[in-house]
């Protein structure tokens, strides 16, 4: 840089351009500031600055203001601006911004002073000097209003006061909760399994707000710590797993509101196990297996699943299939009328998964479906109109059939009046205020992969004649 000073004319009046004397200097200047000596002391001075390159010398800055070469003997200019930032029923906080002129000299510090209410009597607060922009007065009346105004002082004395512009009751200031959230916020967190997690957050309010934390479907981990202040607080969640998993949220609560948010941790780790395992289409010797995904996918996308069988009278598991990419299995050359127990596990790039496993043990063998008659006396059930009536009637099958009631050719639904309930070995078919027309021949159908059996139930009303088969189809 090249600098250009300007020697001001002793006369004020005096026509002319002042004489302008380039700065020399044994070194290029190359930072963007210099110190100039040399200088005629009580003498003013302009500077005006160039920027230089290989290229050569480019335009000049502005000319500075006149600057006078002479110790500083001036106080310092008052703060620019005084804020209240808070007040309780004993105290008022003060911060301010550094005056835009020191004076020449550099602020040692500032006074503070306070006038009560309609009182003129000003009356400094701090004995010695406040080093920093900001400061809190204690001890005032509850309920009372106060003026306070702010000195700045410099070796030359104190300058100017800067007056708050209104005056400050002394007084709780109540505030909902807010969160402080900055640069290093984060919602989503992502840990590897045996890590740990802290989630982390500031806020305010008035009164101190109380914080809570909870799992949204889940409880908190064992290994989970939480830590709270007045102005922040932070769950800590120490050797992760899976199970860690999911969404927390923060719930801040004072008497002048409420604030949540909700964080997602995602720990990267083997699968958690598959849903329960049911089977289909059983056959002599084979069955098909199908399961749901597990609901806990590790943090990373499911390969492939492995599934295990072992007979009954065994503890060694054998593969079943090789590895499974589908959420279901055909597994067959078992043997004919032994128990096997099967368990699924999903495995992703961290490993082979937690395993479900079957708590019963199935037999691949297919037996037809039938029904057991023998509680209603000839198949024949005897109803007064407007009388309720229940035909139960004990069945058994493998796999578990579909079951199907008829009254004549006329197929039964569930209605207010018709309930018909079926389990893995029981139907029931259950009517509520018989009518007249509810007489006649009850066809109850059973059906799976073995074939279809019917078998026949009647009921008698007063225009009605007994009738007495049982039909196998």
């Amino acid at each position: 840089y090249k600098i250009t000073v300007f020697l001001l004319a002793a006369v004020p009046d005096s026509p002319g351009t002042p004489d302008a004397t380039d700065v020399l200097t044994r070194k290029p200047i190359v930072e963007a500031a210099h110190r100039i000596t040399h200088l005629t002391e009580n003498v003013e001075y302009e500077f005006r600055v160039y920027a230089v390159n290989d290229a050569g010398v480019g335009a000049p800055s502005n000319i500075s203001m006149p600057i006078k070469c002479a110790e500083p003997t001036e106080e310092p200019d008052a703060p620019s601006i005084i804020n209240v930032t808070d007040t309780t029923n004993t105290t008022v906080s003060l911060e301010w911004t550094r005056p835009g002129y020191d004076g020449g000299l550099e602020v040692q510090g500032y006074i503070i002073e306070m006038c009560k209410g309609a009182e003129k009597e000003w009356h400094r607060v701090n004995e010695d000097l406040c080093t920093v922009t900001k400061y809190t007065a204690t001890s005032l009346e509850t309920g009372a209003e106060y003026k306070f105004r702010i000195s700045a002082v410099n070796a030359i004395g104190k300058g100017e006061a800067k007056e708050i512009l209104e005056p400050v009751q002394a007084v709780d200031r109540l505030s909902a909760p807010e969160f402080e959230i900055d640069a290093s916020f984060q919602q989503t967190h992502i840990v590897k399994s045996g890590g740990s997690v802290c989630l982390r957050i500031a806020f305010k309010g008035k009164p101190a707000p109380s914080a809570s934390w909870i799992k949204v479907d889940g409880e908190l981990s064992v290994m989970s710590d939480i830590t709270t202040t007045e102005n922040f607080t932070c769950l800590t969640i120490e050797n992760c797993t899976r199970t860690d998993s999911g969404k927390y949220t923060l719930a801040l609560e004072n008497n002048s509101g409420s604030k949540s948010v909700t964080f997602t941790v995602k720990v990267l780790d083997t699968p958690g196990a598959p849903g329960p395992l049911t089977f289909k289409d059983v056959t002599r010797g084979a069955l098909t297996l199908t399961w749901e995904p597990p609901v806990n996918d590790g943090g990373a996308r499911v390969h492939h699943y492995l599934v295990e069988k072992r007979e009954a009278s065994r503890r060694t598991w054998t593969e079943a299939a090789p590895k499974c990419t589908e959420t279901r299995l055909r597994v067959s050359d078992l043997l004919e009328g032994v128990p096997y127990f099967f368990k699924v596990m999903a495995e992703n790039q961290y490993g082979l998964g937690e395993a479900y496993e079957m708590p019963d043990p199935i037999v691949a063998t297919a037996e037809p479906p039938t029904a057991d008659l023998s509680g209603i006396t000839n198949q024949l059930i005897t109803c007064k109109t407007g009388s309720p009536f229940e035909i139960d009637v004990p069945i058994s099958a493998r796999p578990a059939p579909s079951v199907i009631w008829k009254l004549e050719e006329m197929r039964l639904k569930e209605t207010d009046r018709v309930s018909i309930k079926t389990t893995k070995n029981r139907t029931t078919l259950t009517v509520k205020e018989s009518m007249r027309g509810d007489g006649g021949r009850y066809f109850l159908t059973l059906e799976n992969v073995t074939g279809a059996k019917t078998f026949t139930v009647t009921l008698l009303s007063a225009s009605h004649t007994p009738l007495l088969e049982k039909v196998v189809g």
